[in-house]
């Protein structure tokens, strides 16, 4: 197991964008909005940009 300070650290140093929520190890199940939301918007920000030659 990670701890979640370790987690946290880590997250911060990669520059990863971070969401805390109140539940168990799966917050997918209980709050599936938010966490949908989070993957969208990290989906978005790492959009690759399409060249055309």
């Amino acid at each position: 197991m990670i701890s979640p300070e370790l987690e946290r650290f880590m997250a911060k140093r990669i520059g990863a964008t971070v969401i805390s929520l109140p539940s168990s190890h799966v917050s997918m199940v209980s709050h599936p909005t938010e966490v949908a939301n989070l993957i969208i918007e990290a989906a978005k920000a790492k959009e690759p940009q399409v060249k055309v030659h």
